[in-house]
């Protein structure tokens, strides 16, 4: 499964080189974390109708009710280096690759997230950031060093007897999340503090509240060229446990969608099963699973994926079915919205504009070796928004503070 991911985010990968959606919206499945939420944007939203309501992962509020689900369409041609088995004869073969990526996307709005400096010393680092944090969620330095020394972080039995809410990730990565599953979830009082605090400590570089991370995960069809409309009826059994009325579904289709085509597809049917996208080119014979035939709603021609996958929600909504969507567990990833360090004429990202920063820049500009401002600093310094630190935003930054005092 890990090796195919791989596989597919690296196709990925070349179809935003090739196609007009912003490379960083698919960059994200390989830089995991790094996508922000408005990269999505550019991509359709679709309605699925409660389809995909089990695909969101999280933990307690703010899951599975109110994710919302994107695609795009890419089609691309790679040069690909073949060797055929057969013969060691080693040939580059023009490959053409099209498809509908969907990304269920889930914001978390009992998460918050902050990720520390770098260049600081990690000892002295990590103990402050822990007596911080105490004064908010009391013992969690104790679920931390129980995560960091790979104990089990999903509840830590406290001496009181009570487990403690509170879910802590992220240490390795250079980030540490914190979810909580109390009613204290969305306090901004506590977010506010502890990232003003840690901002005044010099820990932090960056800071998501509550709702600005998301987990997304990517769902597939078996093939690229699969419908979203085709059916393997003793698949839809099982999740039901009772037979589908194929007949009801028949003449809802005609009465609602009379410009589509219900068809039952059977072995014998090649073309139909290479229209559906379920056919074996290996074995070069259609493929259905343990059954021998397959339902299908197949549209006109030109009708557009998200026209396609508009039926395919409607079908789920009226009769429950579903086409055999994938969802790889390694595709499942964290994204960041604002951050909210990100403070125009705050340099330093202490969590406050005074004189401090204007100085700070003031050095930097003197080309102070000493003047070190960090990647979001620089974006905070830059106040006329001319893509360079000069001395105008020095002069701008006074002004903001004469006003502020």
């Amino acid at each position: 499964m890990k090796k195919t991911w791989k596989r597919l985010t690296a196709l990925l990968l070349a179809a935003c080189a090739a196609a007009s959606v912003p490379a960083a919206s698919a960059s994200a499945l390989w830089y995991w974390g790094n996508a922000s939420n408005d990269q999505f944007a550019d991509m359709q939203q679709l309605d699925d109708k409660g389809m995909f309501v089990a695909v969101p992962r999280g933990e307690g509020i703010g899951t599975a009710d109110n994710y919302q689900v994107y695609t795009y369409h890419y089609s691309f041609d790679s040069e690909e280096t073949v060797t055929y088995a057969d013969t060691g004869e080693t040939k580059t073969e023009l490959h053409h690759y099209e498809g509908n990526p969907i990304y269920v996307v889930c914001p978390r709005e009992n998460s918050f997230r902050f990720v520390l400096k770098k260049d600081l010393d990690e000892t002295e680092a990590e103990t402050k950031m822990l007596e911080i944090l105490d004064q908010y969620y009391p013992e969690i330095s104790t679920l931390y060093l129980n995560y960091k020394n790979g104990n089990n972080y999903y509840g830590v039995e406290m001496a009181k007897g009570t487990t403690f809410p509170i879910i802590i990730s992220g240490i390795f990565e250079n980030y540490i999340e914190i979810t909580d599953r109390s009613e204290t979830a969305g306090s901004e009082e506590i977010t506010s503090g502890i990232m003003r605090d840690l901002a005044k400590a010099g820990l932090i570089s960056e800071f998501y509240t509550w709702g600005q991370t998301a987990n997304y995960q990517q769902v597939t069809l078996p093939s690229r060229i699969a419908s979203p409309t085709a059916y393997i009826p003793s698949y839809q059994n099982r999740k039901s446990g009772d037979p589908t009325d194929w007949t009801a579904i028949e003449a809802w289709v005609k009465e609602h969608h009379p410009e589509c085509e219900f068809v039952c597809v059977t072995l014998e049917d090649t073309e139909l099963a290479k229209k559906i996208g379920y056919y074996n080119e290996e074995k070069q014979k259609p493929y259905f699973g343990n059954d021998d035939y397959m339902y299908a709603v197949i549209p006109p021609e030109g009708t557009t994926f998200p026209e396609h996958f508009a039926i395919a929600a409607e079908l789920y909504e009226q009769f429950g079915i579903k086409a055999e969507w994938l969802c790889p567990e390694s595709a499942s990833a964290p994204i960041t919205g604002h951050n909210a360090l990100a403070a125009a004429g705050d340099i330093n990202l202490d969590s406050a504009i005074d004189v401090s920063d204007a100085v700070l820049l003031a050095r930097f500009c003197a080309e102070d070796s000493e003047a070190v401002i960090t990647a979001q600093g620089k974006q905070n310094a830059d106040l006329d928004y001319d893509g360079s630190i000069t001395g105008e935003d020095v002069i701008t930054i006074l002004k903001m503070i004469a006003k502020l005092i």
